[in-house]
């Protein structure tokens, strides 16, 4: 396993015993049905807040709400331009139009 995996699986494992660890405390004190539905609830907020943190560090990379998932980037269509790797001429279409090579490359 490398490293970049470990803190991942740290955190999954921490977020799996903490769980188990507050549903027992809370069926344990409360009885099933309320701890359960505690339980529940405890859940739903952890993801509300996990779904929450993602979206702002979306935010820091430059994501908007309206482009975070929910299809507002398929309307901008990306500026993308073709230079033909034979003759290096700007590629519109399948082939070159100097030399008829159907090589090319994207020019971010």
């Amino acid at each position: 396993m490398d490293g970049a995996m470990k803190p991942v699986l740290k955190r999954q494992v921490l977020l799996i015993g903490a769980s188990l660890g507050a549903g027992l405390l809370l069926t344990y004190f409360f009885g099933f049905i309320i701890g359960m539905a505690a339980n529940i609830a405890i859940f739903v907020g952890a993801i509300f807040y996990i779904r929450w943190r993602q979206q702002k560090a979306l935010r820091a990379f430059g994501f908007s709400s309206e482009t975070a998932g929910r299809g507002g980037h398929e309307s901008e269509k990306p500026n993308l331009k073709y230079v033909c790797i034979a003759c290096g001429a700007q590629v519109k279409g399948a082939r070159c139009g100097s030399c008829g090579s159907s090589m090319k490359k994207p020019l971010f």
